[in-house]
């Protein structure tokens, strides 16, 4: 009895260990210094309202602020991503797409690039299949 314990546990405790993280997405949302300067806000006081949540970086510098946020799950897209409330100052909540320049889905960028490379690829080996070499 105690072996087939044992063996239950075991084998519950290496299926959790290789259990796979489910699909993540990522979002790009860009800020406009202007417009952040109406709202008297910043990136990183956006970013507040989602690190509770999610995984989030911020970057400013000379070229526009910058915000990624990675959720745990595949099925959002850039309009819920939008609708979500962020914090702009104390007391102040109003919706991510009113603030952001642009909120830019990551995943579906490069699902749409490489669908472009592999696109461009099929030409290319078409043409050198083609080729005849001509010696004289």
């Amino acid at each position: 009895m105690k072996q087939v314990i044992f063996i239950l546990l075991f084998l519950g405790s290496v299926h959790v260990s290789l259990a796979k993280e489910g699909p993540q997405k990522t979002f790009l949302i860009l800020f406009d210094q202007s417009e952040l300067a109406v709202y008297q806000s910043s990136a990183a006081k956006m970013e507040l309202s989602f690190m509770d949540s999610f995984k989030t970086r911020t970057y400013t510098g000379n070229s526009e602020h910058a915000l990624i946020v990675t959720v745990p799950f595949s099925d959002w897209t850039v309009c819920e991503m939008g609708s979500s409330l962020v914090r702009i100052s104390e007391g102040q909540e109003v919706p991510l797409e009113s603030v952001a320049f642009r909120i830019i889905d990551m995943n579906e960028c490069q699902e749409n690039f490489q669908s472009l490379l592999s696109e461009s690829e099929e030409p290319s080996s078409a043409k050198k299949a083609a080729t005849i070499k001509l010696t004289l």
